[in-house]
């Protein structure tokens, strides 16, 4: 020994503190995931709902008589935003959690020290930042080629396009965690989501309508998203503004219910 004395290690008591918050680290992910692609995430969807507005609203525009008094480019317009988010909101739930499970990367989340809310909350956060940046980018394009203007009812329009961001976000986890491969996501879309999105109004009015179908678009959930939307936009619907607001909220409120029920019941298998 020659008397000299070990330098005494530094005591680590200090409890870990992470640079941020797991459930943010967990949607940043989400987040990039979509951005990454965003040619074919963001750009096909806008792209896609702008085809609609040009040719139904500028080639068979100037052939369909007004709606309630307001001219059928800016009548199609709210329904077909609500249906770009309704349609990015399903794609980015159902191919982020069925990839997870399927190459089993959800067994890491899982084992991380995030609760199973925050899981949820973290996927449904980033189906809903797609659906902003969508929905965004349709109304920058459709508006002008529709000569839209500022929205007749903007308190409406926020909250039920919360909501309808919401529900759209939630549908693509639920589809997600159900999904047994890539068939049967695609199946969902063809066989459930797309009649529903049809028969929802989205270009018509459902007043047009023989009461039978009348009766049955009201039941199509979908029609209330664009029920609000529209509102929302030009003032007026098939139905009131309270109506649409509460059935979107309470859609909102059952689809949350049932994915975190899944998250929490461990429902989740690869």
């Amino acid at each position: 020994m020659s008397g000299t004395e070990t330098p005494a290690l530094p005591a680590y008591d200090e409890p870990f503190r992470p640079e941020r918050s797991p459930v943010l680290w967990l949607l940043e992910r989400e987040v990039l995931r979509f951005l990454t692609i965003w040619r074919y995430s963001v750009v096909g969807p806008v792209l896609s709902t702008v085809l609609f507005v040009v040719v139904f609203g500028s080639a068979l525009g100037s052939h369909v008589d007004t709606i309630d008094g307001v001219g059928y480019g800016s009548f199609i317009v709210p329904g077909l935003f609500a249906q770009a988010i309704v349609n990015v909101g399903f794609f980015n739930g159902t191919t982020s959690l069925f990839e997870a499970r399927r190459d089993r990367y959800i067994n890491d989340v899982f084992a991380s020290p995030l609760r199973w809310w925050e899981i949820n909350a973290a996927l449904v956060g980033g189906g809903v930042a797609r659906g902003v940046v969508v929905g965004a980018g349709v109304l920058a394009v459709a508006l002008p080629l529709t000569h839209g203007g500022a929205p007749a009812r903007p308190f409406v329009l926020l909250f039920g396009t919360l909501g309808l961001l919401l529900v759209a976000a939630q549908v693509g986890v639920i589809a997600g965690g159900h999904a047994k491969s890539l068939d049967h996501v695609y199946s969902m879309e063809s066989i459930i989501l797309m009649p529903l999105g049809f028969l929802g109004g989205v270009f018509y009015s459902v007043h047009q309508l023989p009461p039978f179908w009348d009766y049955v678009s009201r039941l199509d959930p979908v029609f209330w998203l664009v029920q609000v939307e529209r509102i929302g936009f030009l003032g007026q619907g098939d139905v009131s503004a309270g109506w649409a607001l509460a059935v979107v909220w309470a859609l909102a409120a059952a689809l949350t219910a049932w994915s975190d029920a899944m998250f929490a019941t461990g429902h989740l298998k690869p």
